[in-house]
């Protein structure tokens, strides 16, 4: 099955070359539907923790009192007493009184403002955490594996983003400490094992191989992605009108937009339909580590991020240590740095950098005299080295209901059909471009030996 697999997806990828090579009309180029672009990081994994949180009543009068009393009229607030026992204490009394997923839709009002000011950061951490510690949410240590969506983990997450994007980063490694006590004399397996505070994941899989860069020849696909690079630029900057604000909750100056082309394991048909070459070029790469069960729904993804000068981002970390993200800048790379922890990287046009996406990491987009717009294409693809024994002892994932039953020869052949009716689908166009050229060629002939 192997084989067959990979005939077909060199099969497609050379048609795809043959395609992006040749003058035709790709404008009708689609790719199957699909895509979820939403505006909030943190509230994309809350709706993936609960689905029945979003039903309960926005109307809640404990999460009205909650709200009104401990965040959004808290104002300005002092990191070194947000967290003494006298200001926790009434947070936790009105947290425990609500039932879990009535305090997670609480949680969701206080993260779902695109606007949401800065100075309310510290107490919004301080709503995480005692989310993260309400009995059902630590329940969920013991009954779920570290491969699930667990809801302590994912809610301290949140609090230590919250205080790393308002530059409290000292609070933010108490909160991580904290973290890491809770369950402090049960297994393992009970435990949350984020190894520093610079790595804090929803999902973290202890036997991954952990590093802030990662080598990008392990894609050599991305190397066809920077030789088109000015082709790409072109392509993006004509579907401008697609993007839309990306992540409000992290960006703390200045305008930045995204546009997903890959998302949930499905690819945006109307979105491939205006970016064709980028899609080809993609579409026969994704997923990479075929027969490998998924951790979450966002393990490999494309989008596209657009910045203005001056805009900022503050420090986050993706929702898995199994996902490396390929950076590829188009344009305004030159006073751009994407920090990671202590590393920092000018970015520089046509070039792709490779880090792994579970560690902390920002972007300063400079507002200097010679700044330009950027556009970059990150490709978050599945760790190199993930196999299914990374997911030893554990029963599910959130993707995957059943590892004991999970088929990978079944994978491989659904891989295989999906690439067959990717080559189908690119044959008749190409036919139907071919034809097309030929009569209009027919009929410039005919004129002429009229004429």
């Amino acid at each position: 099955s192997f084989i067959v697999f990979s005939f077909w997806r060199f099969l497609l990828f050379a048609h795809c070359v043959f395609l992006c090579a040749c003058p035709l009309d790709m404008a009708g180029m689609s790719w199957v539907s699909g895509g979820l672009v939403s505006s909030l990081l943190l509230v994309d994994q809350l709706s993936l923790l609960s689905s029945s949180a979003a039903a309960t009543s926005s109307s809640s009068s404990k999460c009205d009192e909650l709200l009104a009393k401990h965040v959004e009229l808290a104002g300005p607030m002092d990191v070194e007493t947000a967290f003494l026992e006298e200001a926790v204490a009434p947070v936790r009394e009105m947290v425990r009184q609500m039932e879990r997923d009535e305090a997670i839709a609480c949680a969701d009002r206080a993260l779902a403002s695109n606007e949401m000011p800065l100075n309310i950061g510290i107490p919004v951490a301080r709503l995480a955490e005692q989310i993260a510690l309400h009995p059902s949410c630590l329940g969920e240590l013991k009954s779920k594996s570290e491969a699930e969506i667990r809801c302590a983990q994912l809610y301290f997450k949140i609090g230590i983003h919250a205080l790393q994007v308002v530059h409290e980063v000292e609070a933010a490694e108490a909160m991580w400490k904290r973290a890491l006590a809770v369950n402090a004399n049960e297994p393992e397996r009970a435990r949350i094992r984020w190894p520093t505070l610079e790595q804090t994941p929803t999902v973290y899989l202890s036997k991954l191989e952990s590093s802030r860069l990662w080598d990008c020849s392990n894609w050599p696909f991305i190397q066809k992605l920077e030789a088109l690079a000015p082709e790409l630029l072109e392509e993006v900057q004509a579907a401008e009108s697609r993007f839309s604000s990306a992540y409000p909750y992290l960006k703390r100056d200045g305008s930045w937009q995204n546009l997903f082309l890959h998302r949930g394991h499905e690819w945006d048909e109307e979105v491939c339909a205006a970016l064709p070459l980028l899609c080809s070029l993609l579409k026969p790469e994704l997923p990479t580590r075929v027969g490998v069960p998924y951790a979450t729904r966002y393990n490999e993804e494309v989008v596209i991020f657009r910045s203005q000068p001056g805009a900022s981002v503050g420090a986050h970390c993706g929702s898995s240590n199994a996902v490396i993200n390929l950076h590829l800048t188009l344009a305004g790379g030159k006073g751009t740095t994407l920090r990671i922890g202590d590393i920092q990287r000018e970015l520089s046009d046509g070039k792709v950098f490779c880090f792994q996406d579970s560690y902390f990491h920002a972007v300063d987009h400079s507002g200097g005299p010679d700044a330009k717009e950027r556009f970059s294409i990150v490709v978050r693809v599945m760790h190199p080295n993930i196999t299914e024994d990374t997911f030893s002892g554990c029963n599910r994932t959130e993707v995957v209901a059943d590892l004991k039953a999970y088929d990978r020869t079944e994978a491989l052949e659904k891989e295989v059909e999906r690439l067959r009716e990717a080559y189908r689908t690119l044959a008749d166009q190409t036919r139907s471009s071919l034809l097309a050229k030929a009569e209009t060629s027919c009929c410039e002939a005919n004129f002429s030996l009229t004429a």
